[in-house]
């Protein structure tokens, strides 16, 4: 994982466990229930930021005899960990909390503290999410600072690695989540009506419920041997068919081994008249060509078939996903 992205980690850990403690002392001085269920989000992202640490830096393990293809899906694992903290202690709980508000309502008390809190934990969210929008320009190979990058970020945000596209929707949702609670604070003190504290508590963990749930599913698809998107796999196919040694490109099949990593399967055609020390001399060098070429593939297998004078690639190709190519 590139660097930027574990400094968003970091951030992320520094900014939540203060904004934590400051949503603690308020939530306990006014009894708001909006405001505690920032806490819970505020605890559910510190312990996400300290689950996304340990699986970038166990991913970085070099392979070794059991894991043969390196540890680069343990920062899949640990993403999927952190989501259904998101969709438990902050989602789940918070949901239940702004139930309990609305049957038994308590007044409000030092409105003003917690609105000072929620002041100050904007700003280190802000500064929380500047971090990871910083760090997926890294990753996206478009390093960029000031106002411009936030547009640049969102532009690169497929392009950038499970753990900081995590980070940054988190702190999104916290932001958004700051806001509604400092409204529904507003509104619940100039009313005198609690029904809105509790309310916004009941938005804030539908927020991190669909936020939790998106990155649960996207996790759970790299853990599970997601493919290569379409269109690297057409870039692939067509640059190893150009190569003097391939008649055709069979089929290409390949996995998600790392955050940035893929293994590669693909199946050339060629003359039939090769011997094998010449077959074995060619799938070598397409092997080197393919990781020279495309960086992100980091473990590549060929194998070389007879020609059976049909464009196979053709018709591979036309069989991918068109919306994504």
């Amino acid at each position: 994982m590139a660097h930027g992205g574990e400094k968003a980690i970091k951030a992320a850990l520094l900014a939540n466990g203060v904004i934590a403690v400051m949503k603690l002392v308020g939530a306990i001085m006014s009894g708001s229930a909006s405001m505690l269920a920032e806490f819970k989000h505020s605890v559910a992202d510190a312990s996400n930021a300290l689950f996304l640490l340990a699986g970038v830096r166990q991913a970085r393990r070099s392979p070794d005899i059991r894991f043969q293809f390196g540890h680069g899906k343990r920062s899949f694992f640990w993403s999927f960990v952190a989501a259904m903290a998101m969709l438990s202690i902050g989602g789940a709980f918070s949901i239940y909390g702004g139930i309990s508000k609305i049957m038994h309502p308590e007044p409000l008390e030092h409105v003003s503290l917690n609105l000072s809190i929620i002041g100050f934990s904007i700003l280190f969210e802000i500064y929380s999410l500047y971090t990871a929008i910083l760090g997926i320009c890294v990753e996206g190979g478009q390093p960029t600072t000031g106002f411009k990058a936030l547009p640049v970020a969102i532009n690169l945000l497929g392009e950038a690695v499970p753990t900081t596209r995590f980070i940054f929707f988190e702190d999104t949702a916290a932001l958004l989540g700051l806001l509604i609670a400092g409204g529904a604070i507003g509104l619940s003190f100039v009313t005198d009506n609690t029904v809105f504290d509790g309310i916004a508590s009941i938005l804030i963990g539908v927020i991190l419920l669909a936020i939790g749930f998106y990155s649960a599913r996207e996790n759970m698809d790299s853990i599970t041997g997601e493919a290569m998107d379409p269109e690297l796999v057409l870039e692939v196919g067509d640059f190893v068919k150009t190569l003097p040694e391939v008649a055709d490109v069979h089929r290409v099949k390949s996995m998600k081994v790392g955050p940035r990593d893929y293994l590669l399967n693909i199946i050339v055609e060629g003359n039939k008249n090769l011997t094998l020390a010449q077959v074995d001399d060619i799938n070598l060098a397409i092997k080197l060509k393919i990781e020279e070429q495309f960086k992100e593939i980091k473990h590549t297998h060929v194998t070389m078939i007879e020609d059976n004078k049909v464009d196979d690639w053709e018709a591979y190709s036309a069989g991918l996903p068109k919306e994504e190519c």
